[in-house]
């Protein structure tokens, strides 16, 4: 018999997703051009909606190093399924945190004139790739998920999701 992950808790699950609403919320609302930022109400906005998702990473990677737990893959799953949940998981919080980093850059860079040259371009670089980097990493991650739901079978997915009783 296949062993079966234990679900996430409460708290666990609720961080998740919000933090997948969050992504993409700002996915859908993203500006088409850096001089957007010109707009006073525009660049406040962007600096909050930064600070919110940065801040709710720190405490997603706070609350499941310490309380949530970190996977739900079994111990018995094989040692590459571990490997590779670990790195998609470390890219996705490398992707977000290179996003809000470079996007808080971004809004100092135009609103300082003496950083809008080569910093300004280098920060809108590295944020555009941590911004291609994250859907590749989200598909993996969802990859990750339906391949234990419809391969394994061993709850992975339905721990985050809640289990589907049977009748």
């Amino acid at each position: 018999m296949t062993a079966y992950a234990r679900p996430h808790g409460f708290v666990t699950k609720g961080i998740h997703w919000l933090s997948a609403g969050l992504i993409g919320y700002g996915y859908l609302k993203g500006l088409e051009d850096v001089s957007q930022l010109a707009d006073p109400a525009l660049i406040r906005s962007e600096i909050v909606f930064a600070l919110l998702l940065g801040g709710l990473f720190l405490l997603r990677w706070f609350w499941t190093h310490n309380f949530g737990g970190t996977t739900r893959l079994p111990q018995a799953a094989p040692k590459w399924e571990h490997l590779g949940s670990r790195a998609v998981h470390i890219g996705l919080y490398a992707a977000v945190f290179g996003i809000v980093l470079t996007g808080l850059a971004i809004a100092l860079g135009y609103a300082t004139p003496v950083l809008s040259g080569v910093f300004l371009t280098a920060m809108i670089g590295l944020h555009e790739a941590a911004l291609a980097a994250l859907p590749l990493l989200l598909l993996a991650h969802i990859a990750g998920a339906l391949w234990h739901k419809f391969i394994r079978g061993d709850g992975v997915l339905e721990s985050m999701t809640g289990r589907i009783r049977s009748r």
